[in-house]
């Protein structure tokens, strides 16, 4: 006796790993084909599972209590740190420019100039706004999953503020265009001030934004026992065991949208 899931899962997981075997065994008869150089261009044999039909004969023996399961929600995970990117794009935006512009570390206006640009001009804010949302969605590209609670499905704040502070220190705070406002001891004393005003103000905004939200989905459902071999089913009448048709076909498809792994052209602040 066996559950029914376990059974179509066994068959599922024997195909795709009879197919990787065959990939890795093709894959490592091309040293031999070309280790002295004269068969390189050789085509390598390969196998590939088409669509299949399986006819497997069941019998049901009884249910069980609920079974409860889980998976993710990372599409509404992807479409949060999207939303929550942009957000912590104008929050950092806007705690620099009031940290530089009210604090009490002396700087020279000349010094600061690009900040005061940012302040006035909606165009440059827009822009560099832009430039850092996509800097911050691109530090979340692969690694997303990293960012939830498995065992509740809660955001992980802390990781995630974190991932939104290297961003702000490699485009900001270390940026060379701004050796000269960080550079001297005054200046680092304001680049401090800078990173802990920053740090505090996302962290809220993170907490506050994914408070009470979880990504993880929870359902029950009742498991079905059934008997498959050849002698539990001849003890069985006919009218007792069922027919399942199983159609194997390959596929391939991108379960991500990543935003582009490519270099995002620094912006010029001054």
């Amino acid at each position: 006796m066996a559950q029914l899931r376990s059974i179509i899962g066994s068959i599922l997981r024997d195909i795709i790993s009879a197919q990787h075997e065959a990939n890795l065994y093709s894959i490592s008869l091309s040293e031999n084909y070309g280790k002295d150089g004269k068969a390189k261009d050789f085509q390598l044999p390969n196998v590939f599972l088409s669509d299949m039909e399986l006819d497997l004969k069941y019998g049901v023996v009884g249910t069980e209590d609920c079974n409860e399961e889980y998976n993710f929600k990372y599409s509404k995970l992807r479409s949060f740190i999207r939303e929550l990117c942009s957000e912590a794009a104008r929050t950092t935006i806007t705690s620099v420019i009031y940290t530089i512009l009210t604090t009490d570390i002396q700087r020279n206006e000349e010094d600061k100039q690009f900040f005061t640009r940012l302040k006035r001009e909606d165009v440059l804010n827009r822009e560099f706004r832009s430039f850092l949302v996509r800097n911050m969605r691109q530090a979340f590209n692969n690694s997303i999953h990293e960012t939830i609670d498995r065992n509740t499905g809660y955001l992980l704040t802390e990781r995630v503020v974190e991932r939104l502070m290297e961003v702000a220190r490699k485009k900001i705070l270390d940026s060379t265009d701004l050796n000269i406002l960080f550079g001297d001891t005054d200046g680092k004393a304001l680049r401090a001030e800078i990173e802990q005003n920053v740090k505090r103000v996302l962290d809220e905004l993170v907490r506050n934004e994914s408070k009470d939200i979880s990504f993880r989905r929870n359902k029950t459902f009742p498991l079905l026992n059934v008997a498959v071999t050849a002698d539990e089913l001849a003890n069985m009448s006919e009218d007792a065991i069922h027919s399942f048709k199983l159609k194997f076909s390959p596929t391939t498809c991108n379960i991500t949208s990543l935003e582009d792994d490519e270099d995002i052209e620094d912006f010029v602040m001054k």
